[in-house]
């Protein structure tokens, strides 16, 4: 990335990750200071609030470090969006997930981030509209989207893996298995019981490749589905999912599509999850928004993307 006497901007969630990321915070601040960097720190007050900051920044900014989890990261981007900014942004781990931030190979030393910030290239990244809300990494409905509402329900302050675990548990034994009915780009193809995935990046929660195929870059939105009506078939797909080994035939097989336009309806409004928070109800109508972001990536996982993947020329 070109340097410029422009500043950066740090939007800080001070709810995410725990006391090992403020001392990586202060870090990074105080080796800006020292390198000379100018930068301005602004600290979340609430939901919502990185978005609207976002929207009033007028001064002149060369990057915008996110520091927090897939939350604040999709305020963010949703600031951008809406304002119509081209700001690029670096997404650091600072949260429970960080889904973005593996994904683009983001580092958590300090050394490797200053490396990043001289020697990194912005690429462009698709954004995500449900409803138009946005998210950036996979929104779901059915089972997890479940367990994200009790999490946040049940949230005080700080989460980290474990405390998914009781909410895990009471979804896992109370959840009704919900029936939807999925167009893609105006075919229906679905019309059952299950839970389904739309993703722009591959990964999801502990690592599972939910969208194995995804891309951020493709001007594509990936849909997975997978059929259940009980625990079984949860648990069946969900290790299959882990071994990476979905079931592409049988009555259960998974479906997999790719696809600009799609429409998630259900018999009675449903809760989803956006990037691991609470998203709107359905009925759903996603799409891409018309103007992605710019993120900040290390080059060598630059030049991984840009390589042709297999079946291209």
């Amino acid at each position: 990335m070109t340097h410029t006497t422009d500043p950066i901007h740090i939007i800080i969630n001070p709810k995410s990750g725990y006391g090992s990321q403020k001392l990586r915070l202060a870090e990074f601040r105080h080796r800006l200071q020292r390198q000379g960097r100018g930068y301005v720190a602004y600290v979340t007050k609430g939901p919502g609030d990185a978005t609207r900051y976002v929207e009033t920044l007028t001064d002149p900014c060369s990057l915008i470090v996110v520091w927090g989890g897939d939350g604040t990261v999709n305020e963010v981007a949703r600031g951008l969006i809406q304002s119509g900014k081209s700001t690029p942004i670096l997404p650091v781990r600072a949260g429970t997930e960080n889904l973005l931030a593996k994904e683009l190979h983001i580092p958590r030393d300090t050394d490797e981030l200053f490396a990043l910030l001289d020697s990194g290239r912005v690429m462009h990244y698709d954004i995500g509209l449900i409803n138009d809300r946005s998210f950036h990494s996979i929104a779901g409905v059915g089972f997890d989207a479940e367990v994200v509402h009790r999490v946040t329900q049940d949230r005080t302050g700080h989460i980290s893996h474990l405390s998914y675990a009781w909410p895990i548990w009471r979804t896992f034994w109370e959840h009704r298995f919900p029936r939807f009915r999925i167009l893609a780009d105006g075919e229906e193809i679905f019309d059952g019981s299950g839970m389904a995935f739309v993703g722009n990046i591959s990964r999801y929660a502990t690592g599972l490749r939910i969208c194995p195929d995804a891309r951020f870059d493709d001007g594509l939105l990936d849909l997975a589905i997978f059929p259940c009506q009980d625990r079984k078939g949860l648990i069946t797909h969900s290790l299959r999912t882990a071994l990476q080994r979905p079931a592409r035939t049988g009555p259960n097989a998974a479906i997999y599509r790719q696809a600009k336009q799609i429409r998630i309806e259900t018999d009675t409004p449903l809760p989803t999850q956006l990037d691991g928070d609470v998203g709107p109800d359905t009925p759903l109508e996603i799409r891409l928004a018309e103007h992605g972001i710019g993120v900040l990536v290390p080059a060598s996982r630059a030049d991984q993307l840009t390589q042709p993947q297999k079946g291209e020329t």
